[in-house]
């Protein structure tokens, strides 16, 4: 079994190479699945993500989440030890330059109830590799604490789902994984 870091990077080098083959429609399917999704039937505050790198392009999905009627809202970084704080957004408000090349909005702060997160690799348990920032993993629990009921969904290409990913205790599984072929669920 690989360390994190060794996997982290190799999930990455995979990432970046699907990326550069893709032609942009892995985005469009799993748009598709989730707007699909049973935890839709109800209107929820949805987080998204402004990609960086190669992650998946969100903005796809949160265009038909947006035309759905969703609330949606991005993520800020307020500081590198703390969790992430939410903006509403509503897809016509311009973002600011936030840390890493993320974009960011200045709107009211908000309490998302799903989360829509980017990622490095996962596995067939629900756990998540991501840069190894802690961002996520801060929120999510952060969030959990409050509203139990919060769904985080990674958004990932089919070819990121590992046999095991390395977790430590700190690290908060994610209930759903959407990919271009299929959304896989965890207990």
């Amino acid at each position: 079994m690989l360390d994190k870091k060794t996997q982290r990077a190799k999930s990455l080098k995979l990432r970046d190479d699907i990326f550069k083959s893709g032609n942009g429609m892995a985005a469009r399917k799993i748009a598709a699945q989730v707007i699909m999704l049973p935890e839709l039937d109800e209107v929820k505050l949805i987080s998204g993500y402004f990609p960086i790198k190669s992650e998946l392009d969100c903005r796809v999905i949160l265009r038909s989440l947006h035309a759905a009627r969703f609330p949606l809202c991005l993520p800020k970084i307020i500081n590198d030890n703390e969790p992430l704080e939410f903006r509403a957004w509503d897809m016509r408000t311009e973002l600011e330059d936030g840390p890493f090349g993320t974009k960011e909005p200045n709107g009211e702060i908000v309490m998302p109830e799903i989360l829509l997160i980017p990622l490095a690799a996962f596995d067939e348990n629900g756990a998540r590799l991501g840069y190894g920032g802690g961002y996520y993993d801060r929120t999510l629990k952060k969030l959990r604490k409050e509203n139990p009921d919060v769904i985080a969904i990674g958004i990932a290409y089919d070819e990121q789902k590992l046999d095991r990913v390395q977790v430590e205790s700190y690290d908060q599984p994610l209930d759903l994984v959407v990919t271009e072929k299929t959304t896989y669920r965890f207990e």
